[in-house]
């Protein structure tokens, strides 16, 4: 049978089901949650999908059943997706059947078929043979998966609201951080445009809210994967093709294919001029540079950056990104080893926070405030911000600002020789490992120390 990796289970979400599979000719794997060990991939944990109430639920300690089955409802919106893919590559099901043979677990008509018309789901040695003679990577396939998953576990009805009034309300929820629901919201808004042939380019522009929300959620495989859709597709309007172009350099800048996105900014900025407007283009690659410079240990050259941005954002009204490059500039100075001026920075920001609704920009200054105390040794400051930073992160599942939060609070664990909360934070850790696919220092820190690496 297979192996589970890591907890699941989203605080806000209860009707979620574990289920695995395993393949003695294939890897152990989990519809719920998939272990990616492919060549190219991270490990990491996708794809959880409802179970109905009343359907038994998951089997007791020592259960012999935790079969995916051919009865379980599939994904309408993944399927169709997989028709489409199958069809532009010209593809009978017969065909993809006969291309599947020397997979693990080989994808038969039959099958293929109820899972493009939403009566199935597919495993993951299924999903990895669909990526293989589709083209698409695995990655970006699996991230599609979770995403059209959640977005059948949580159906949006627009109730014939404006599109005006539909993005006022992503709005709010983008600002608020919470970007789950942002992106089903325009994502349905995008699904009514098409289905009503509204017109293309103001497709193309909900496409790219997509592509935010995707980049927030961490999704970056599936976000890099929409900007290349964009930019080889039909011919768009060169400001559209820059602002595309600009969040495909963010994408494999967080991917770390680094000279792809330095390439990619360089074409940005050469094209800035074609992008009308306020500034808002300029900035934006001025802060994704800041961003470059920043994770090459270039705290100093990332400052002259934001400070550039930050101007023009400041200029243009643009509030939003103004507190997110003032955190990136506090992050710079913690970096520079200028504490004192960081915290202060942190503590003015968390002013005009507490009285907004911004989350996750409250949840990182308040973990950057604990890591400043942290290096202090101030340990009880450290642990207060960790864990008030924790109580916003946690249910929104901005793992990666968990993760950063359990690390220090296992470091203070430690510090204290307190066995027990070294335990509890050292287990979380692991079960966010698979999670985290940005660069994060305290990752690389924890699994050298977890190796027995003590220099």
């Amino acid at each position: 049978m297979g192996q589970f990796y890591g907890r699941l289970v989203p605080e806000s979400v209860t009707t979620l089901r574990f289920v695995r599979r395993g393949n003695r000719n294939g890897p152990a794997c989990c519809v719920g949650a998939t272990h990616f060990t492919e060549t190219g991939c991270r490990n990491r944990i996708l794809s959880v999908y409802p179970y109905p109430r009343g359907s038994g639920g998951c089997p007791g300690p020592g259960g012999e059943s935790l079969e995916h089955t051919e009865e379980t409802q599939g994904s309408a919106a993944f399927g169709a997706y997989l028709k489409k893919l199958r069809e532009t590559r010209r593809l009978s099901l017969d065909a993809v059947e006969e291309l599947s043979a020397t997979f693990p677990d080989k994808v038969t008509k039959s099958h293929l078929s109820r899972i493009e018309n939403g009566l199935a789901l597919p495993n993951f040695p299924r999903l990895m043979a669909m990526s293989h003679i589709y083209g698409v990577p695995i990655a970006s396939l699996a991230e599609r998966y979770e995403i059209e998953l959640r977005r059948s576990m949580k159906p949006v009805e627009l109730n014939g609201k404006s599109d005006d009034a539909v993005l006022k309300e992503f709005e709010g929820l983008f600002y608020s951080g919470d970007f789950n629901e942002a992106l089903i919201l325009v994502w349905a808004l995008t699904d009514r445009l098409r289905a009503s042939g509204g017109p293309e380019d103001a497709a193309v522009g909900l496409r790219l809210k997509i592509i935010v929300c995707l980049m927030k959620l961490g999704r970056y495989e599936f976000a890099k994967s929409q900007c290349e859709d964009i930019l080889s597709g039909p011919k768009i309007q060169e400001s559209t093709r820059l602002r595309t172009l600009q969040l495909y350099a963010n994408a494999c800048f967080r991917l770390q294919l680094h000279d792809v996105a330095l390439w990619a900014l360089d074409a940005c900025e050469q094209g800035a001029h074609h992008v009308g407007g306020s500034g808002r283009f300029r900035a934006d690659v001025l802060a994704l540079r800041g961003n470059l410079h920043q994770d090459a240990a270039r705290p100093d050259d990332a400052l002259a950056a934001y400070e550039k941005a930050l101007e023009i954002y400041s200029a243009a009204g643009e509030a939003y990104e103004v507190l997110t490059v003032r955190l990136n500039m506090a992050v710079a100075e913690t970096d520079c080893a200028r504490l004192d001026s960081a915290r202060d920075m942190l503590e003015a920001l968390l002013l005009v926070l507490e009285a907004g609704q911004h989350e996750r920009l409250r949840a990182q200054a308040l973990s950057h405030l604990g890591v400043i105390h942290f290096r202090n040794k101030r340990f009880d400051a450290a642990e207060g911000f960790a864990i008030k930073s924790n109580s916003i992160a946690r249910p929104r599942e901005y793992h990666a600002i968990v993760f950063r939060n359990c690390f220090y609070l296992w470091q203070i664990a430690k510090a204290r020789g307190d066995d027990g909360a070294l335990r509890l934070n050292e287990r979380t850790l692991k079960s966010y490992l698979a999670r985290i696919e940005e660069s994060l220092p305290e990752l690389d820190e924890f699994r050298r120390l977890s190796a027995g690496d003590q220099s």
